[in-house]
Protein backbone atom coordinates (compact mmCIF):
# COMPACT_ATOMS: atom_id res chain seq x y z
CA UNK A 1 0.00 0.00 0.00
CA UNK A 2 1.25 3.74 -0.92
CA UNK A 3 1.49 6.87 0.75
CA UNK A 4 1.76 9.89 -0.46
CA UNK A 5 3.09 12.28 2.22
CA UNK A 6 0.72 15.50 2.51
CA UNK A 7 1.59 18.79 1.36
CA UNK A 8 2.05 21.45 3.86
CA UNK A 9 -0.36 23.82 2.26
CA UNK A 10 -2.89 20.68 3.30
CA UNK A 11 -2.48 22.03 6.49
CA UNK A 12 -4.57 24.96 8.51
CA UNK A 13 -5.12 26.20 11.43
CA UNK A 14 -8.77 27.50 12.37
CA UNK A 15 -10.33 29.16 15.30
CA UNK A 16 -6.88 29.71 17.34
CA UNK A 17 -7.29 31.90 20.56
CA UNK A 18 -4.76 33.32 23.23
CA UNK A 19 -4.92 32.17 26.31
CA UNK A 20 -3.16 31.46 29.69
CA UNK A 21 -0.48 28.43 29.77
CA UNK A 22 -1.36 28.05 33.55
CA UNK A 23 -5.10 28.88 33.59
CA UNK A 24 -5.99 25.34 34.86
CA UNK A 25 -4.10 26.14 37.90
CA UNK A 26 -5.92 29.51 38.66
CA UNK A 27 -7.84 29.12 41.29
CA UNK A 28 -9.62 32.91 41.84
CA UNK A 29 -9.83 35.33 39.18
CA UNK A 30 -11.78 38.42 39.92
CA UNK A 31 -11.83 40.92 37.12
CA UNK A 32 -14.43 43.00 38.79
CA UNK A 33 -16.62 44.08 35.42
CA UNK A 34 -20.10 45.44 35.54
CA UNK A 35 -22.35 47.80 35.59
CA UNK A 36 -21.62 51.18 38.16
CA UNK A 37 -23.17 50.11 41.28
CA UNK A 38 -23.57 46.62 40.97
CA UNK A 39 -23.05 44.21 43.89
CA UNK A 40 -22.32 41.29 42.18
CA UNK A 41 -19.49 39.71 40.36
CA UNK A 42 -18.49 36.60 39.03
CA UNK A 43 -14.87 34.46 39.38
CA UNK A 44 -13.94 34.00 35.89
CA UNK A 45 -11.60 30.92 36.91
CA UNK A 46 -13.05 27.20 36.83
CA UNK A 47 -13.20 27.55 40.87
CA UNK A 48 -16.57 29.37 40.32
CA UNK A 49 -16.47 30.93 43.61
CA UNK A 50 -19.73 32.52 44.97
CA UNK A 51 -19.04 36.19 45.68
CA UNK A 52 -20.77 38.23 48.98
CA UNK A 53 -20.97 41.74 48.49
CA UNK A 54 -21.08 43.03 52.06
CA UNK A 55 -22.24 47.19 53.20
CA UNK A 56 -21.59 49.60 50.37
CA UNK A 57 -18.81 47.42 48.91
CA UNK A 58 -19.50 47.97 45.14
CA UNK A 59 -18.34 47.84 41.50
CA UNK A 60 -17.84 51.15 39.88
CA UNK A 61 -17.07 52.79 36.74
CA UNK A 62 -15.26 56.10 37.94
CA UNK A 63 -11.95 53.96 38.11
CA UNK A 64 -10.54 50.97 36.95
CA UNK A 65 -7.01 49.14 35.83
CA UNK A 66 -8.27 47.15 32.99
CA UNK A 67 -11.69 47.47 31.44
CA UNK A 68 -14.27 49.81 32.55
CA UNK A 69 -14.89 48.85 36.12
CA UNK A 70 -13.19 48.05 39.84
CA UNK A 71 -14.03 47.01 43.01
CA UNK A 72 -14.81 50.06 45.32
CA UNK A 73 -14.28 50.03 49.03
CA UNK A 74 -15.24 52.98 51.29
CA UNK A 75 -12.68 52.27 54.15
CA UNK A 76 -15.45 52.26 56.92
CA UNK A 77 -17.76 49.70 56.40
CA UNK A 78 -17.41 47.21 53.81
CA UNK A 79 -15.48 44.05 52.16
CA UNK A 80 -16.46 41.14 49.72
CA UNK A 81 -16.26 37.72 50.71
CA UNK A 82 -16.35 34.02 49.17
CA UNK A 83 -16.35 30.90 51.53
CA UNK A 84 -13.65 28.54 52.63
CA UNK A 85 -12.74 26.43 49.79
CA UNK A 86 -9.36 24.18 48.80
CA UNK A 87 -8.33 25.67 46.09
CA UNK A 88 -7.28 28.89 48.36
CA UNK A 89 -5.42 26.28 50.64
CA UNK A 90 -1.83 26.54 49.50
CA UNK A 91 -0.13 24.50 51.93
CA UNK A 92 3.63 23.88 51.35
CA UNK A 93 3.48 24.39 47.93
CA UNK A 94 3.98 26.98 45.41
CA UNK A 95 1.86 30.13 44.54
CA UNK A 96 1.19 33.32 43.14
CA UNK A 97 -0.87 36.18 44.80
CA UNK A 98 -1.18 39.52 42.41
CA UNK A 99 -3.94 42.09 41.96
CA UNK A 100 -4.19 46.02 41.48
CA UNK A 101 -4.26 48.30 44.22
CA UNK A 102 -5.41 51.43 44.72
CA UNK A 103 -5.42 53.36 47.95
CA UNK A 104 -7.27 56.70 49.34
CA UNK A 105 -5.69 58.35 52.19
CA UNK A 106 -7.25 56.56 54.98
CA UNK A 107 -7.42 57.19 58.59
CA UNK A 108 -7.49 52.81 59.21
CA UNK A 109 -4.42 51.73 60.40
CA UNK A 110 -4.03 48.52 58.63
CA UNK A 111 -6.01 48.56 55.80
CA UNK A 112 -6.24 45.34 54.10
CA UNK A 113 -6.99 45.08 50.75
CA UNK A 114 -6.95 40.61 51.14
CA UNK A 115 -7.33 38.46 53.99
CA UNK A 116 -8.34 35.42 55.24
CA UNK A 117 -11.38 35.41 57.86
CA UNK A 118 -9.65 33.53 60.63
CA UNK A 119 -7.42 35.71 62.20
CA UNK A 120 -4.66 35.40 65.17
CA UNK A 121 -4.15 31.61 64.25
CA UNK A 122 -1.55 29.46 62.87
CA UNK A 123 -1.95 30.51 58.74
CA UNK A 124 -4.19 33.64 59.04
CA UNK A 125 -2.51 36.05 56.43
CA UNK A 126 -3.35 39.81 55.62
CA UNK A 127 -2.08 41.68 52.47
CA UNK A 128 -1.57 45.28 53.09
CA UNK A 129 -1.05 48.99 52.18
CA UNK A 130 -0.52 50.45 55.79
CA UNK A 131 -1.30 54.15 55.94
CA UNK A 132 1.20 57.33 56.06
CA UNK A 133 1.49 56.40 59.80
CA UNK A 134 2.90 53.05 59.40
CA UNK A 135 4.77 54.54 56.45
CA UNK A 136 3.37 53.76 53.28
CA UNK A 137 4.32 50.71 52.58
CA UNK A 138 3.34 47.10 51.56
CA UNK A 139 3.13 44.24 53.79
CA UNK A 140 2.79 40.64 54.07
CA UNK A 141 1.39 39.31 57.72
CA UNK A 142 1.16 35.48 58.33
CA UNK A 143 0.22 33.40 61.43
CA UNK A 144 -1.85 36.23 62.78
CA UNK A 145 0.72 38.67 63.52
CA UNK A 146 0.39 41.54 64.83
CA UNK A 147 0.30 44.61 62.71
CA UNK A 148 3.43 45.98 63.83
CA UNK A 149 5.23 42.61 62.80
CA UNK A 150 4.69 41.75 59.53
CA UNK A 151 6.52 38.80 57.73
CA UNK A 152 7.36 41.01 54.98
CA UNK A 153 7.27 44.41 54.28
CA UNK A 154 8.74 46.53 51.43
CA UNK A 155 11.83 49.11 52.25
CA UNK A 156 10.52 51.29 49.62
CA UNK A 157 7.38 53.88 50.38
CA UNK A 158 4.74 54.41 47.98
CA UNK A 159 1.97 56.95 47.31
CA UNK A 160 -1.55 57.35 47.93
CA UNK A 161 -4.15 57.78 44.92
CA UNK A 162 -1.69 55.55 42.33
CA UNK A 163 -2.50 52.14 40.61
CA UNK A 164 0.51 49.31 41.91
CA UNK A 165 0.49 45.81 40.68
CA UNK A 166 0.94 43.81 43.93
CA UNK A 167 2.74 40.23 43.62
CA UNK A 168 2.93 37.79 46.85
CA UNK A 169 4.97 34.66 45.06
CA UNK A 170 6.73 30.99 46.82
CA UNK A 171 8.77 28.78 45.41
CA UNK A 172 10.07 25.94 47.77
CA UNK A 173 10.19 28.01 50.88
CA UNK A 174 11.23 31.30 49.46
CA UNK A 175 8.64 33.38 49.68
CA UNK A 176 8.95 37.49 47.62
CA UNK A 177 6.92 40.65 47.39
CA UNK A 178 7.24 42.25 44.06
CA UNK A 179 5.31 45.84 43.49
CA UNK A 180 5.21 46.88 39.50
CA UNK A 181 7.32 43.98 38.80
CA UNK A 182 10.17 44.94 41.22
CA UNK A 183 11.11 42.50 43.75
CA UNK A 184 11.01 44.20 46.97
CA UNK A 185 11.38 41.97 49.84
CA UNK A 186 11.84 38.27 50.08
CA UNK A 187 11.85 35.95 53.51
CA UNK A 188 12.61 32.36 54.03
CA UNK A 189 9.19 30.10 55.21
CA UNK A 190 8.52 26.50 55.33
CA UNK A 191 5.31 26.31 56.79
CA UNK A 192 2.33 25.62 56.01
CA UNK A 193 -0.36 29.05 54.31
CA UNK A 194 -4.10 28.58 53.80
CA UNK A 195 -5.32 31.88 51.76
CA UNK A 196 -8.42 31.26 52.71
CA UNK A 197 -8.19 29.80 55.90
CA UNK A 198 -12.22 30.14 57.05
CA UNK A 199 -12.70 31.78 53.68
CA UNK A 200 -11.31 35.15 51.69
CA UNK A 201 -11.86 38.77 52.01
CA UNK A 202 -11.45 41.59 50.00
CA UNK A 203 -11.18 45.08 51.45
CA UNK A 204 -10.75 44.20 55.36
CA UNK A 205 -9.10 41.96 58.05
CA UNK A 206 -11.40 41.49 60.96
CA UNK A 207 -9.64 40.89 63.64
CA UNK A 208 -8.22 44.46 62.68
CA UNK A 209 -11.95 45.91 63.39
CA UNK A 210 -12.21 49.64 62.21
CA UNK A 211 -8.70 49.42 61.77
CA UNK A 212 -8.64 47.14 58.94
CA UNK A 213 -10.85 48.63 56.36
CA UNK A 214 -9.05 49.33 52.78
CA UNK A 215 -10.66 52.53 51.24
CA UNK A 216 -9.86 52.63 47.06
CA UNK A 217 -10.20 50.47 44.34
CA UNK A 218 -8.94 46.60 43.97
CA UNK A 219 -8.98 45.52 40.58
CA UNK A 220 -7.95 41.91 38.31
CA UNK A 221 -7.22 39.79 41.51
CA UNK A 222 -5.61 36.54 40.21
CA UNK A 223 -4.42 32.78 42.58
CA UNK A 224 -2.65 30.61 41.58
CA UNK A 225 -2.23 27.48 43.18
CA UNK A 226 1.09 25.18 42.39
CA UNK A 227 3.29 27.62 40.64
CA UNK A 228 5.32 30.96 41.36
CA UNK A 229 4.56 33.12 38.06
CA UNK A 230 7.49 35.57 38.94
CA UNK A 231 10.90 34.55 40.72
CA UNK A 232 12.61 37.74 39.37
CA UNK A 233 12.15 41.23 38.30
CA UNK A 234 9.46 41.11 35.88
CA UNK A 235 7.22 43.65 33.63
CA UNK A 236 3.94 43.77 34.38
CA UNK A 237 1.51 43.19 32.15
CA UNK A 238 -0.45 45.88 30.25
CA UNK A 239 -4.47 44.24 29.37
CA UNK A 240 -6.18 42.16 31.92
CA UNK A 241 -5.58 38.68 33.17
CA UNK A 242 -6.47 35.63 30.29
CA UNK A 243 -9.87 34.40 31.76
CA UNK A 244 -9.11 31.16 29.60
CA UNK A 245 -6.99 28.87 28.47
CA UNK A 246 -7.24 29.28 24.83
CA UNK A 247 -6.00 27.22 22.70
CA UNK A 248 -3.00 25.81 25.12
CA UNK A 249 -2.45 22.95 24.77
CA UNK A 250 -5.04 21.84 22.54
CA UNK A 251 -4.61 18.96 20.30
CA UNK A 252 -4.33 19.27 16.30
CA UNK A 253 -6.24 17.25 14.76
CA UNK A 254 -6.61 16.40 10.69
CA UNK A 255 -9.80 16.47 9.70
CA UNK A 256 -12.23 13.06 8.53
CA UNK A 257 -11.48 14.77 5.03
CA UNK A 258 -7.78 14.75 5.18
CA UNK A 259 -7.72 17.78 3.65
CA UNK A 260 -6.48 20.06 6.85
CA UNK A 261 -6.58 20.25 10.07
CA UNK A 262 -8.70 22.07 13.43
CA UNK A 263 -7.70 23.14 16.59
CA UNK A 264 -8.92 20.14 18.91
CA UNK A 265 -10.17 20.62 22.69
CA UNK A 266 -7.46 18.43 24.58
CA UNK A 267 -5.87 19.47 27.61
CA UNK A 268 -8.12 22.87 28.66
CA UNK A 269 -10.04 23.54 31.56
CA UNK A 270 -12.88 25.07 29.60
CA UNK A 271 -13.20 21.45 27.64
CA UNK A 272 -13.15 19.32 30.59
CA UNK A 273 -14.06 15.51 30.01
CA UNK A 274 -16.02 15.52 33.10
CA UNK A 275 -19.06 18.12 33.73
CA UNK A 276 -18.17 17.78 37.52
CA UNK A 277 -16.18 15.77 40.31
CA UNK A 278 -15.55 16.03 43.72
CA UNK A 279 -13.43 14.43 46.37
CA UNK A 280 -14.72 14.46 49.99
CA UNK A 281 -14.61 13.37 53.71
CA UNK A 282 -18.11 11.84 54.47
CA UNK A 283 -17.58 11.48 57.64
CA UNK A 284 -18.63 13.89 60.94
CA UNK A 285 -18.32 17.25 59.26
CA UNK A 286 -18.60 16.84 55.59
CA UNK A 287 -15.36 18.78 54.34
CA UNK A 288 -14.50 18.82 50.29
CA UNK A 289 -10.54 18.20 49.60
CA UNK A 290 -11.12 19.39 45.73
CA UNK A 291 -13.46 19.61 43.65
CA UNK A 292 -14.88 21.35 39.98
CA UNK A 293 -17.72 22.52 39.21
CA UNK A 294 -19.08 21.36 42.95
CA UNK A 295 -20.17 24.30 45.54
CA UNK A 296 -20.93 22.02 48.46
CA UNK A 297 -22.11 18.80 49.67
CA UNK A 298 -25.19 18.70 52.16
CA UNK A 299 -25.32 15.84 54.40
CA UNK A 300 -28.65 14.60 54.17
CA UNK A 301 -28.89 11.72 56.62
CA UNK A 302 -25.88 8.91 58.20
CA UNK A 303 -24.48 7.53 54.69
CA UNK A 304 -26.18 9.95 52.51
CA UNK A 305 -25.07 12.89 50.92
CA UNK A 306 -26.29 15.68 48.47
CA UNK A 307 -23.62 16.75 45.36
CA UNK A 308 -24.43 20.25 44.56
CA UNK A 309 -23.29 21.49 41.36
CA UNK A 310 -21.72 25.51 41.02
CA UNK A 311 -23.42 25.74 37.68
CA UNK A 312 -26.13 23.67 36.64
CA UNK A 313 -25.77 21.27 34.26
CA UNK A 314 -28.07 21.73 30.58
CA UNK A 315 -30.34 18.66 31.77
CA UNK A 316 -30.40 15.75 34.67
CA UNK A 317 -29.65 13.32 31.72
CA UNK A 318 -26.18 12.72 33.05
CA UNK A 319 -23.83 9.83 33.92
CA UNK A 320 -22.28 9.10 37.32
CA UNK A 321 -19.27 7.36 38.53
CA UNK A 322 -18.19 7.28 41.91
CA UNK A 323 -16.18 4.98 44.34
CA UNK A 324 -15.55 5.49 48.68
CA UNK A 325 -13.01 4.43 50.77
CA UNK A 326 -12.79 3.67 54.37
CA UNK A 327 -16.22 3.12 56.03
CA UNK A 328 -16.45 4.90 59.82
CA UNK A 329 -15.37 2.33 62.28
CA UNK A 330 -14.73 -0.13 59.64
CA UNK A 331 -11.21 -1.14 57.58
CA UNK A 332 -13.41 -2.89 55.29
CA UNK A 333 -14.07 -1.35 51.57
CA UNK A 334 -18.11 -0.89 50.79
CA UNK A 335 -19.79 -0.23 47.81
CA UNK A 336 -20.79 3.19 46.65
CA UNK A 337 -24.30 3.68 45.25
CA UNK A 338 -25.71 6.63 43.16
CA UNK A 339 -29.62 6.86 43.14
CA UNK A 340 -31.03 8.09 40.45
CA UNK A 341 -34.85 6.98 41.28
CA UNK A 342 -37.91 9.13 41.21
CA UNK A 343 -38.22 9.56 45.24
CA UNK A 344 -37.43 13.01 45.58
CA UNK A 345 -34.56 12.69 48.13
CA UNK A 346 -32.39 10.67 45.38
CA UNK A 347 -33.31 11.82 41.90
CA UNK A 348 -30.82 13.60 40.05
CA UNK A 349 -31.41 17.41 38.59
CA UNK A 350 -29.48 19.66 36.74
CA UNK A 351 -28.07 21.44 40.21
CA UNK A 352 -26.59 17.87 41.50
CA UNK A 353 -27.43 14.36 42.98
CA UNK A 354 -27.35 12.02 45.57
CA UNK A 355 -24.76 9.79 46.55
CA UNK A 356 -24.75 7.06 49.61
CA UNK A 357 -22.99 4.46 51.13
CA UNK A 358 -24.28 1.11 52.16
CA UNK A 359 -22.11 -1.40 54.31
CA UNK A 360 -23.84 -4.18 54.94
CA UNK A 361 -26.25 -4.20 51.71
CA UNK A 362 -29.25 -3.04 54.56
CA UNK A 363 -26.93 -0.51 56.35
CA UNK A 364 -26.30 3.40 55.37
CA UNK A 365 -22.82 4.29 56.67
CA UNK A 366 -20.86 7.17 56.70
CA UNK A 367 -17.18 7.45 54.72
CA UNK A 368 -14.27 9.02 55.15
CA UNK A 369 -13.26 9.20 51.58
CA UNK A 370 -15.42 9.65 48.55
CA UNK A 371 -15.46 10.65 45.09
CA UNK A 372 -17.56 11.22 42.01
CA UNK A 373 -17.09 12.36 38.32
CA UNK A 374 -19.99 13.88 36.86
CA UNK A 375 -19.77 13.08 32.53
CA UNK A 376 -22.52 14.60 30.01
CA UNK A 377 -22.86 16.80 27.04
Amino acid sequence: MSFNAPDINQFKVVGSTVGDLYFPQTKLLLPFDGANGATATSDSSGSNHSVTFVGTAQISTSRSKFGASSLLLDGDSDYINMAAHSGLDFGTGDFTVECWVYAETTSANYPSFLSSVTGWSSGASSHRYDNTGQGNKFSFHLNGASPADPFLTTPSTFSHDTWYHYALTRSGNTWRMFINGALEVSGTNSGSYNMGLGGLRVGQANWDGANGYFKGNVDDIRLTKGLARYTSAFTPSTTAHLTSAGDVNKQIIINSAADGVAIGTGGINQARIAKAWVNFNGSGTVAIRDSYNVSSITDNATGRWRVNFSTNLANADFSVSAALGTVTGSNLATSALIHCGNDTEYAPSTSGFTLSAVYPAVSWQDAKYLSAQVFGN
